[in-house]
C-alpha cells in the first residue's frame, strides 16, 4: 500500500531541496571566488617579479645609470622591458604603482618601490603587495598598501 504525499509535505520537501541547492551553489561560488583571487594574487606576484627583473636589467649594474622611474618607461613605448598591460599599471585585478626614491634632479634613481593593491577588494583575506630593488616581495591582508615592514611571501 502506497501513501500519497500531502500537499504541505510536498511543499516542505520542495523548500528543503531548494535550500540545499542554493547552499551548495553558494559554497561552490565561494570556492570559485577563492580560486579566482588566488589566481590573481599569483599573477600579481609574478608581475612584481617581472618588474624587478626589468628594473635590474635596465640598471645593468651601472650605478651612474640607476633605475627607471615609471612603469610606462619600462614598457613598449620606453625601454620595452615589460608588456603594455603591465606598463599600464592595471593587470589581473591589481593596480601597480612604481615609485622612485625622492632624488636630486638629474641624479640616477638608486631606490624604488612597487606596490600592488586589488582594484576592487573582494575579501578580507585578499592581499596587497610591496617590493623594492631588493627583490623581496611583502604582503598584507589589511586594507592598505603593503610596506617594507610587512612579512615576506614564502
Amino acid at each position: 500500500m502506497t501513501q500519497r504525499l500531502r500537499p504541505e509535505m510536498f511543499l516542505r520537501i520542495a523548500v528543503c531541496v531548494v535550500a540545499l541547492v542554493i547552499t551548495a551553489s553558494a559554497l561552490g561560488s565561494d570556492q570559485t571566488i577563492k580560486d579566482r583571487l588566488t589566481s590573481e594574487e599569483e599573477s600579481c606576484v609574478s608581475t612584481l617579479r617581472t618588474i624587478n627583473v626589468a628594473e635590474g636589467t635596465y640598471w645593468g649594474g651601472v650605478d651612474s645609470r640607476g633605475y627607471i622611474g615609471s612603469l610606462q618607461k619600462l614598457g613598449p613605448s620606453g625601454e620595452n622591458l615589460i608588456d603594455a598591460v603591465t606598463a599600464s599599471g592595471k593587470k589581473d585585478g591589481y593596480l601597480f604603482l612604481l615609485k622612485p626614491e625622492h632624488r636630486i634632479k638629474h641624479m640616477p634613481i638608486k631606490h624604488y618601490t612597487v606596490t600592488a593593491r586589488p582594484i576592487s577588494r573582494q575579501s578580507n583575506e585578499q592581499r596587497s603587495f610591496f617590493t623594492d630593488e631588493t627583490g623581496v616581495i611583502r604582503f598584507t591582508t589589511k586594507n592598505r598598501e603593503a610596506t617594507v615592514k610587512d612579512p615576506a611571501i614564502k
